[in-house]
């Protein structure tokens, strides 16, 4: 393992020192203050507004009523010994109408990443220009300097090489997103912004799956490193492969359309015609239903298709955590959209996602980073030990 220590931090340090990663380093750590600034600012506008329109609500009648209302049902459930999930419920009810949920920090976040409208956002973006500058040229650069066939010279071995390159260059970005993470903690103190331990969880999680995202088109940018004869070759490959990534799903439906042929015909259904009676002067005619074709071929027909174009979305890494994982972190999602109030017998209570049932709610948008991660790594692995250095 040593070996490796070494060739990892050999290539830290170079990468350190590079002036091309340095400029986009700095473009991203500029991205992210700036970025967290204009949303703290509009998060404290949200926060004052919160306050002036609660303070209004809390003089109106109508609120007065419903907070006695839901009292009086506390008292009366309590008097006459009914279910503790019942009298929960009930205080839960009490406790969202008068201290509703407040403008969440995790939405400054969102700004971070406000669409382009290609596909992806400016964070995301400049996390992809960061992850291929340090991984289109790993191997290849070394061929064109001469240093590869020099180091193999000595006695190290070439998994200790590739092992010891990968090592460096996902440190770097491990440095990269703590870096960021940092600097975005700081201004919200700054700002004297206090984030709750659920937030800071989600913030953790948001900044590691963007470790992830950022890992994968250093995957695919190392793989090319490895196929090409040098690093125009390399980075044009690359820039090939994204740009595909990027309009796929662009052609995600008009493919489902494709695959799953016209919708099936709405069956007509016949309704009987009404009655006509005339209304005496004390009666009120009754309403006519209205019957509502509905054919479960349909259903299915629409499901099936909405499935494909999920599958051929999450081909796309920049889908996935744009469309995807953030929203499912920072919104507080988890199979249905954020803190709802769902229904345990007859009475309703508030029931907000946990960080893994939000992470349950997109685990395969997030297995197919993994597996987008694993493959190019594995097969620049083998194709590394097995190519000609001469």
């Amino acid at each position: 393992m040593r070996q490796e220590l070494i060739v990892a931090g050999k290539e830290f340090r170079d990468h350190l020192t590079s002036k091309r990663f340095l400029a986009i380093f700095g473009v991203l750590l500029l991205l992210a203050g700036v970025g967290m600034a204009m949303g703290m600012d509009q998060y404290n506008k949200s926060l004052e507004e919160y306050k002036k329109s609660q303070a209004e609500y809390q003089q109106q009648p109508w609120f007065k009523e419903q907070v006695a209302s839901l009292q009086k049902q506390i008292a009366d459930a309590e008097a006459s010994g009914a279910a503790e999930e019942e009298i929960q419920a009930l205080r839960q009810q009490l406790d969202m109408l008068i201290n509703p949920p407040m403008p969440s920090v995790l939405t400054v976040f969102a700004g971070l990443n406000s669409s382009m409208g290609i596909g992806g956002g400016y964070f995301s973006l400049i996390l992809m220009l960061l992850s291929i500058a340090i991984g289109f040229d790993l191997i290849t650069r070394e061929r064109e300097e001469g240093t590869l066939k020099s180091l193999l010279s000595h006695p190290v071995y070439r998994d200790a090489v590739i092992n010891g390159k990968l090592i460096g260059a996902l440190s770097i970005l491990v440095v990269v997103m703590g870096s960021v993470f940092m600097i975005t903690l700081a201004i919200m103190l700054f700002y004297g912004v206090v984030p709750t331990g659920n937030d800071l969880i989600r913030i953790a999680a948001y900044f590691v799956m963007a470790l992830l995202y950022s890992s994968v088109f250093f995957a695919i940018a190392t793989l090319f490193s490895t196929l090409a004869k040098n690093s125009a070759m390399s980075i044009l490959l690359v820039l090939g492969v994204v740009i595909a990534m990027i309009i796929i799903p662009t052609f995600a439906p008009k493919i489902a359309d494709a695959v799953m042929g016209p919708p099936p015909e709405i069956r007509p259904i016949t309704l009987p015609e009404p009655t006509l009676m005339q209304p005496s002067e004390n009666s009120t005619p009754e309403p006519i239903p209205i019957a509502i074709p509905w054919d479960p071929a349909i259903e299915q027909y629409y499901r099936n298709k909405q499935m494909i174009i999920d599958s051929i979305d999450t081909i796309s890494p920049m889908y996935s955590f744009d469309y995807k994982i953030s929203p499912a972190i920072l919104y507080k999602q988890g199979g249905y959209p954020g803190p709802i109030y769902a229904l345990k017998g007859f009475t309703p209570y508030v029931h907000e996602p946990t960080i893994w049932d939000s992470l349950a709610y997109v685990w395969t948008s997030i297995l197919a980073l993994i597996v987008e991660l694993v493959a190019p790594l594995a097969a620049s692995y083998v194709m590394f030990m097995r190519a000609d250095i001469r």
